[in-house]
C-alpha cells in the first residue's frame, strides 16, 4: 500500500467534485454496471450495523445521488438523513431520485463539503460515507469534524475500496481497475479520463489498518473492519463514547 498521497491525485482531489458533475448523467448506470451490482449488495451491509437506538438521525457525506440515504431510509429506526456533496450535478439528480420514492420528508439532500461539515456539534447519531473520503482533499480532518457532529455513542459507518490479498484475486482486481474499468468508464460517461483517476485514487488511499488508524487519531473507539467480497472493498466501523 502506499501511504504517501501523490502529489498529482492530491491537487486534483481538492476539485473533484468538477469530475462528479462533469460524470453525473451516467454516474448511475456505470456504478450499477461496472460494480455488477455489487455496489447495491454491500450498502445493504450498513443495515446490520446501525448503532443500537430508536431513533437515528443520520448524516452521509460525499452523498453523490443519494444511493446510501435511500437505503437506509429502509429501516425504520432511521427517522431523517441529510446528505450533503459539493458536486452539483449528483445532488441535482440524487433530489430527483428522492422526490419519486415519495421520501422528501425523510431525506434532505444539499451541498456541502464532508471535510468541513456544516453542522453543529453533536447533532447526528450516525454518519455515513461510501465510496467518496478517498477524494476528500484532507480524510483526517473530516474524521475529525464526523466525530465533532457526532452525539455521544454516534457511531461512522464508512464504505471504502481495499486491495484483496488474496494473489489470484487481487491480480484480476488490477487489471480490472487499471484497464477494463477506465476503458469502459471514460467511454460511456464521454469523459478523457475521469475514470482513470477514480482508479488511480483507490490505489493511493490507505487501508486496512492503516486506515484504522486515522480513525483511531480521530477519536473513534471500538473499531472493526469488515472485507467484503474478497476485500475488494471494507466496511469500517468507529463508535464515538
Amino acid at each position: 500500500m502506499n501511504t504517501k498521497t501523490n502529489p498529482e491525485l492530491g491537487a486534483r482531489k481538492k476539485e473533484s467534485y468538477k469530475i462528479f458533475d462533469e460524470i453525473a448523467g451516467t454516474y448511475d448506470l456505470l456504478n450499477h454496471t461496472l460494480s455488477m451490482g455489487i455496489d447495491i449488495y454491500w450498502r445493504k451491509k450498513m443495515l446490520k450495523h446501525l448503532p443500537k437506538k430508536d431513533s437515528i438521525n443520520a448524516l452521509d457525506l460525499a452523498t453523490g445521488t443519494g444511493d446510501v440515504p435511500l437505503t437506509l431510509v429502509a429501516d425504520p429506526r432511521v427517522k431523517k438523513i441529510t446528505g450533503i456533496d459539493l458536486s452539483k450535478g449528483m445532488v441535482d439528480i440524487g433530489i430527483e431520485k428522492v422526490k419519486k420514492k415519495g421520501l422528501d420528508k425523510k431525506i434532505f439532500l444539499m451541498l456541502g463539503d464532508g471535510v468541513n461539515i456544516p453542522s453543529g456539534d453533536a447533532a447526528f447519531d450516525l454518519t455515513t460515507i461510501s465510496f467518496g473520503i478517498r477524494n476528500f482533499s484532507d480524510p483526517q480532518k473530516s474524521l475529525h469534524d464526523i466525530h465533532r457532529v457526532l452525539k455521544k455513542d454516534g457511531r461512522v459507518m464508512i464504505m471504502e475500496f481495499s486491495i484483496p490479498t488474496n494473489f489470484i484475486v487481487r491480480n484480476v482486481y488490477f487489471f480490472y481497475f487499471r484497464h477494463l474499468l477506465p476503458f469502459i468508464g471514460n467511454i460511456v460517461s464521454k469523459h478523457k479520463d475521469a475514470y482513470t483517476y477514480l482508479n488511480k485514487s483507490v490505489e493511493d488511499f490507505p487501508y486496512g489498518e492503516e486506515f484504522l488508524k486515522l480513525m483511531r487519531n480521530a477519536g473513534f473507539q471500538d473499531l472493526k473492519m469488515i472485507p467484503l467480497t474478497f476485500g475488494i472493498a471494507t466496511l469500517y466501523i468507529g463508535d464515538k463514547k
